[in-house]
């Protein structure tokens, strides 16, 4: 199969925080889809009927590898369950993440999941985190179009370096053309896209998380 036909390997994994897995978002029926629960995550997966591909953890939020191909940690280690999902995903050659269930809980957890878009995104893979309420992508220098579909209520750049250069956003409620945008500053969130528009977003330099919230039924 040649480089432009090729299929993106998916991984879908799950973390422990129950109640924000937006599954209609995601659609678990795709076969060539790989599902990793880190922990607890397979309690929230079995709750719904699903059985994951993988177990990686160490039992400390009520997960079970009972029957599973299983990565078993110790609860005294150096990376999170979640992180050692990500690497294992990358492992088994996904080119595709989506996190899911890894947000709501922890704010420390919470924290360390949206770096682990980073860390993915440096290993050559995409990634995008979800959760009933939002959708959050990794933004690296470019030009990026992005579609209001799924529909969401707002869209918001947060800068992750100290200052973010050259931003223009176009097709949104609050454009900028050329704008410095820098790290804890609150200009560049709660914007919408347009109707019947597609947002561009442009990065002259500088790391960037894009958040899109608050989707039709929330």
């Amino acid at each position: 199969m040649g480089e432009q036909g090729k299929v993106r390997r998916r991984a879908i994994l799950v973390g422990a925080a129950t109640g924000s897995i937006p599954l209609e978002r995601i659609g678990l029926n795709r076969p060539e889809d790989i599902v990793i629960c880190a922990d607890g995550g397979r309690n929230t997966l079995e709750a719904l009927g699903i059985t994951p591909d993988w177990y990686v953890g160490d039992n400390d939020s009520g997960g079970h590898p009972d029957g599973l191909p299983s990565i078993l940690l110790p609860p005294e280690k150096d990376v999170s369950d979640m992180e050692m999902s990500v690497e294992k995903a990358l492992a088994l050659g996904c080119t595709e993440l989506i996190l899911t269930g890894c947000t709501g809980g922890r704010l420390d957890h919470g924290l360390a999941n949206l770096g682990l878009l980073e860390q993915i995104h440096a290993q050559g893979a995409s990634a995008l985190l979800l959760d009933e309420a939002n959708e959050v992508r990794f933004l690296t220098p470019g030009r990026y179009e992005i579609e209001n579909a799924p529909f969401y209520h707002y869209i918001g750049l947060i800068p992750l370096d100290a200052k973010l250069s050259a931003v223009s956003l176009h097709g949104v409620k609050y454009p900028l053309h050329g704008a410095d945008l820098y790290r804890g500053s609150t200009r560049s969130i709660s914007n919408e896209i347009l109707p019947d528009e597609t947002a561009v977003i442009e990065i002259g330099a500088g790391y960037a998380l894009l958040v899109r919230s608050q989707p039709e039924n929330c």
